[in-house]
């Protein structure tokens, strides 16, 4: 397993890297976490060297929010948001290369939400040899 927590050191070109455009926030009806939660869900999925978002434990036990996006987990202290991500990568990327460029993208995605980011950890539960 790999994990990779905040701060990294790489730098990431522009703010979704390398020339890859993270999906724009618009102007989202309802609870602004629930709309945070799912665009995490789909900048995550949308990354070329990710192959699936991975359940958890405390998923699997109807733990925390149901929202179909098990694998991520948001948790909010005020205006702080902190991120855990549990990832399957596909062995075509390197692991560690997409999980910088993934984590930038999430600190810019949390950003444009209005929100301060916090920790943002993303962990590998597994890589895909099939993929």
């Amino acid at each position: 397993m790999s994990e990779v927590s905040e701060p990294l050191p790489l730098p990431v070109e522009g703010p979704a890297g390398r020339g890859a455009s993270a999906p724009a926030v618009v102007g989202a009806v309802g609870d602004p976490v629930d709309a945070l939660h799912e665009h995490v869900g789909r900048l995550v999925l949308a990354h070329p060297g990710i192959l699936r978002l991975e359940p958890t434990l405390l998923g699997a036990l109807g733990r925390g929010r149901r929202t179909g996006l098990d694998g991520v987990a948001l948790s909010v202290h005020g205006r702080v948001v902190d991120l855990d991500v549990n990832v399957a990568t596909r062995n075509t990327h390197q692991a560690r290369a997409s999980l910088i460029e993934l984590h930038a993208q999430l600190v810019d995605l949390v950003t444009r939400h209005g929100f301060v980011p916090g920790t943002v950890e993303i962990s590998v539960l597994a890589v895909d040899v099939g993929a």
